[in-house]
């Protein structure tokens, strides 16, 4: 890769909304703090019911996120693409996984470690605020999302009782 796609780019994360406003010299030691991980093909990237401390943004390539139905089958639930992100809910709610994700083939992603958090938010607290609360806005958007969804169902869905029995999983 040549300096000008260079994975850490603070000019590629500016464009991303977990990283949105985010002052361009905070955002430039925040994307130093970032691990880069490259896959060379299709694979697993975690498996759900696994321990969540990272959140990944891809910069290149694709991944697929897939959670098991009732009978125990895998069901895509998204594609996801450069500047896509995923795992950040991990970071915030500290539960397992709640869905699979795999490569679909060669990829790039950058990692952004609970321990990168918890530094950020002592050596840049501005910066740690406007970051977590674009995690908060995108799991936000997510679950509208899924509200929608919920209300597409062929079955009716008493979705209060969906509310009234979840229980986070187990640690």
């Amino acid at each position: 890769m040549t300096a000008k796609t260079a994975p850490k780019d603070p000019a590629f994360l500016s464009g991303l909304p977990v990283f949105g406003g985010i002052p361009p010299e905070d955002l430039t030691r925040i994307a130093a703090r970032l691990e880069v991980r490259t896959f060379d093909g299709a694979g697993e990237l975690f498996a759900e019911g696994s321990a969540a401390r990272e959140m990944y943004v891809v910069r290149e390539g694709e991944l697929e996120v897939s959670k098991k139905n009732n009978v125990g089958a895998d069901i895509r639930v998204a594609t996801l693409r450069a500047g896509d992100c995923v795992g950040e809910m991990g970071l915030i709610d500290i539960q397992p996984r709640s869905a699979t994700v795999r490569t679909m083939g060669p990829a790039t992603l950058l990692v952004l470690t609970s321990a990168n958090l918890s530094e950020i938010a002592r050596t840049e607290p501005k910066a740690w605020t406007l970051l977590v609360m674009n995690i908060a806005r995108e799991i936000s958007r997510r679950l509208r999302r899924a509200d929608e969804l919920l209300v597409k169902i062929d079955e009716p869905v008493d979705v209060e009782d969906l509310w009234r029995n979840w229980k986070p999983a187990e640690k």
